[in-house]
């Protein structure tokens, strides 16, 4: 049975203002169907919404069918890259279905064809991966490779794979093939079976019918139709035939003879734009779109350029259009993206629907695996993870938010040095570069992306330079810093110095993260919370600060760390903690606070929490870095901890008793005075001894309770107390 899981939203237009939300409800359970006719009865009388066709609930899309796995073909990916690894579909509007091929680079190297029907939702491997018995060589790289005379190598499609409407067949436009499969010492590889062109684009004809011959093809079989330098391709059909076929430069003119094989191709389009997305048919206007890194070109046809748009974010190189012609651009993720081209003011929109949509899908390249249905309706697939969704979009333009269109990045970058600026508040699609010293408040400003592939905010501050910033709040909920070491605040620079000040960050990779090379970071009035939020591995950190020579919170929060990693990994040569709370809560956090390298730390006035489901036994650990990986080297502890409330809500087992430290460097001072420390079980946490001296001189001064009730704490475990 075929499983489909509906999340979808309500929107209502009201009046709207730059940045403003519309009214959003969700609506309804997950329900249950087989094919594209019941998602779209599901959807049919909501507004907008998002459903998953899902093959089964273990396997919801294209695993079901992988091949068995080759060592030679495998490579580093397997065959998920065949919807990961730049990669591309065919799309059959008259049969509902779409064909997928991929892989590439040392992704995956095979080129097996697959087919999803919409119409009863099923998933067919088509062919199986041709052997790869032939080589090819790049410089001193050897590899190998299929016979690529009569099939093509698995490859980076990007926008080369197309379905021609008039004969029923696909066109593939290869690029270079998949180089994974080194050749070894012991392999056969014999001259008469190597390639020499093998390194090269060329370009393919596949039929996909099971059992009719089409354009003189039989069923399921390839032939090669073309040797043109086409790599990082485009591809388009226009409604009387024409193929209109290229690369990222330039779009060529082009049909196929009688044999098959591509005719001279004319030159069409020259443009020189970068970093090329997909093509797509805008049958409203009967203009083709090509969507780049930056910009979205629009030309008639005759090859004429009638509009080139700025693209102010990152859309996942998806393209299509709603019934009245509106762009409708999907980033692969939770993320749509909207415009009117027939709106001088050329105004973006964007909806986030975040966990009611295609959470955890794959944001980049989507290229021609978004296409519209009809009707508002429409589909596609970025994650083998995920099976193909059917999206429903809103009929009111003035659905979801506005983004800015004042250029917040050009504003910093143009302010005076030590000035004070203050930014307009808006929804922006990217991050923001701070490399200058200046004051930067931030309040009601949002980012959806990251600056510089390293966070949200990413600053820049040198030989003391101060940059503060003020009122900013960070979400990764918002589309960007959810994965890798991504942080919301990323800080670099010899010797920087840097101020946070009421700051909120949500949800990203990391929380805050600075470089190894001397500096000082002090945050005041902030809280962090939900780090990792996203992550499936990796450590996450709230705060992270390298080798640096003194890190100060203050009045501060930071609570859930929820990959395991530590609410406070500093190498700073001094920490200081006041007046703040450092809460495990209900997360599987790592330690609470992690002093790597030693050094001294000072906690006043605070709460230090461990949470239940604590991977640690320990709250504290000093110098457990090996020294290489110290810049500073491997220092001396001195810790001081005063006036304040550790809370263990962990077991104790005896084999894995709850301790204060793990110390494993030298001891250079030690003071816990006038605590409340809180830990189940019979050990004696104050009793704990660091090489030859015992952490409490002078029992009166802490005190020891076996449950928060009894140091008249709140009750509930894993709570703020």
């Amino acid at each position: 049975m075929i499983i489909f899981v509906l999340v979808a939203m309500n929107l209502t237009g009201s009046v709207d203002l730059p940045g403003q939300t519309t009214q959003t409800t969700q609506a309804g359970d997950a329900q249950t169907g087989r094919n594209l006719a019941d998602c779209m009865t599901a959807l049919k009388d909501l507004e907008g919404g998002w459903c998953e066709l899902r093959v089964s609930p273990d396997n919801p899309g294209i695993a079901n069918v992988w091949p068995a796995k080759q060592p030679r073909i495998q490579h580093s990916l397997g065959p998920k890259a065949v919807l990961t690894a730049w990669s591309s579909a065919a799309w059959d509007s008259d049969n509902k279905a779409f064909y997928f091929m991929g892989g590439g680079g040392r992704d995956y190297g095979g080129n097996e064809v697959y087919r999803f029907s919409l119409t009863d939702g099923s998933w067919k491997r088509l062919t199986n991966p041709s052997p790869l018995d032939h080589w090819t060589t790049v410089k001193t790289r050897h590899f190998w490779i299929p016979d690529i005379r009569s099939v093509p190598p698995a490859s980076y499609i990007h926008d080369g794979l197309l379905f021609n409407n008039t004969t029923g067949t696909i066109i593939l436009l290869a690029s270079q093939p998949a180089n994974g499969a080194i050749i070894r010492d012991d392999d056969n590889a014999s001259q008469s079976t190597f390639l020499k062109d093998g390194n090269e684009p060329h370009q393919y004809e596949f039929n996909p019918s099971e059992s009719e011959v089409r354009n003189g093809l039989a069923p399921l079989s390839w032939r090669r139709i073309g040797d043109y330098p086409w790599s990082t391709a485009r591809s388009v059909q226009l409604q009387d035939g024409t193929l209109i076929l290229g690369n990222k430069e330039r779009l060529y003119k082009s049909s196929q003879n009688k044999e098959g094989q591509l005719q001279d191709p004319q030159l069409f389009h020259d443009d020189h734009k970068s970093r090329g997305g997909n093509a797509v048919y805008d049958s409203h206007r009967k203009w083709i779109w090509s969507l780049y890194l930056r910009s979205l070109v629009a030309v008639d046809s005759s090859g004429r350029t009638m509009l080139d748009i700025n693209l102010p974010m990152n859309a996942g190189r998806s393209i299509a259009f709603d019934q009245h012609g509106s762009l409708v651009m999907w980033d692969g993720n939770t993320r749509i993206f909207m415009l009117d081209p027939a709106d001088s003011a050329s105004v973006w929109r964007t909806i986030n629907w975040v966990k009611n949509g295609p959470y955890g899908g794959a944001k980049g390249a989507v290229y021609g695996k978004w296409i519209h249905l009809g009707n508002n309706y429409f589909a596609g697939i970025s994650s083998y993870s995920h099976g193909i969704w059917i999206y429903k979009h809103p009929d009111n333009p003035k659905s979801g938010r506005q983004l800015s269109d004042i250029n917040i990045q050009k504003m910093v970058d143009q302010a005076e040095d030590n000035s004070a600026l203050k930014l307009p508040a808006g929804l922006y699609p990217y991050g923001l570069r701070i490399d200058k010293p200046l004051t930067l408040d931030l309040e009601g400003v949002e980012l959806m992306d990251v600056s510089g592939g390293k966070g949200l905010l990413n600053i820049t501050s040198t030989d003391g330079s101060l940059v503060r910033i003020r009122n900013f709040e960070g979400n990764a909920e918002a589309g960007a810093a959810q994965t890798g070491n991504l942080a919301g605040i990323r800080i670099t620079g010899v010797n920087f110095n840097v101020s946070l000040e009421n700051i909120t960050i949500r949800k990203t990779a990391i929380g805050v993260m600075t470089d190894n090379r001397g500096g000082s970071l002090s945050i005041q009035d902030s809280v962090f919370e939900d780090i990792g939020y996203y992550k499936r591995k990796g450590l996450s950190h709230i705060i992270y600060a390298g080798a640096i020579d003194s890190l100060d919170i203050t009045n501060s929060r930071l609570q859930r760390a929820l990959h395991l990693g530590h609410l406070l990994k500093s190498r700073a040569k001094s920490t200081t903690i006041k007046n703040s709370q450092l809460l495990g809560l209900q997360s599987n956090h790592s330690r609470v606070i992690d002093l790597s390298c030693g050094g001294r730390l000072l906690v006043s006035n605070s709460v230090l929490q461990s949470s239940s489901l604590t991977d640690n036994q320990d709250l504290i650990s000093v110098g457990v870095e090996k020294p290489q990986n110290c810049r500073q080297g491997l220092q001396d502890g001195s810790i001081d901890i005063k006036n304040s409330v550790i809370i263990f809500d962990r077991d104790t087992p005896a084999a894995n008793k709850n301790r204060l430290f793990t110390w494993r460097t030298g001891l250079e001072y030690l003071s816990l005075n006038n605590n409340t420390i809180v830990s189940k079980g019979d050990n004696n946490l104050l009793k704990q001894e660091i090489g030859d001296t015992a952490i409490e001189i002078e029992p009166q001064h802490n005190t020891l309770f076996k449950s928060r009730q009894a140091a008249s704490l709140n009750p509930i475990p894993d709570t703020s107390p």
